[in-house]
């Protein structure tokens, strides 16, 4: 009785357009998919930083034209400086733990098969599930935005403004590496370019994602237990 009066709580109607089937959805299948997508993008702009890392140590001092094009400040010129490469260091690694290997096993498929594995119809909260993917993808959102600052200017300011015709193109990212170890990581701008600003948005990123990741988990957890209870 009371796994059916549990059940009768939390099931939730089918949705009946196509952004609440695919976009706000609440199906846990669905967000897990979402979750995938989400960790596949990650990927691909994580290898993307790795190859510039890789290329830069094969032929250093080589001008990338788009560089200098993107990163005016980080690579003047095209060159590669070393405050940026610390910065996609600290980007690629940051991106592949927390949005790729936190995200797709965690958030992909727990959401995806947990539920079948245990006989669920969907998690016990699934709308807060759904929190969890929209708050883990505004994290990834500020994160990538943390490569787009120097010092204390904004990404309004960065080389994606002057493309727009203002701002003077000062981008270098955090340099205080994927772990956020002090003293680097704290003693702000006077670390290098890019530790003011670059790293208030690294480490707003990284409680953004927690939050998220809480509120997901705790979906899970709860279904389970739930489901022991019940059995």
């Amino acid at each position: 009785m009371s796994a059916e009066t549990h059940d009768a709580v939390h099931r939730h109607e089918a949705p009946t357009s196509f952004i609440r089937k695919y976009i706000f959805s609440l199906d846990h299948k669905v967000i897990g998919i979402q979750y995938i997508i989400l960790a596949l993008t990650a990927v691909v702009v994580g290898v993307t930083m790795s190859v510039l890392m890789r290329l830069n140590l094969s032929w250093p001092g080589t001008s990338w034209s788009i560089l200098g094009t993107l990163f005016p400040t980080g690579a003047p010129g095209g060159i590669m400086n070393p405050e940026f490469y610390l910065s996609l260091v600290t980007m690629h690694g940051t991106i592949m733990v927390f949005f790729v290997l936190t995200t797709a096993p965690q958030g992909g498929f727990g959401n995806y098969f947990l539920p079948i594995q245990i006989g669920a119809e969907d998690m016990a909260f699934p709308f807060l599930n759904m929190m969890s993917f929209w708050v883990t993808l505004v994290g990834f959102i500020v994160i990538l935005a943390a490569i787009f600052v120097e010092g204390n200017t904004t990404i309004a300011t960065s080389a994606l403004g002057a493309w727009l015709g203002g701002g003077s193109g000062s981008t270098v990212g955090p340099i205080g590496g994927w772990t956020g170890y002090a003293p680097l990581s704290a003693v702000g701008v006077a670390a290098g370019p890019g530790q003011g600003a670059g790293m208030n948005l690294w480490i707003v990123s990284i409680a953004i994602f927690c939050i998220g990741s809480l509120l997901g988990r705790s979906t899970s957890l709860l279904r389970c237990s739930t489901c022991v209870r019940a059995a």
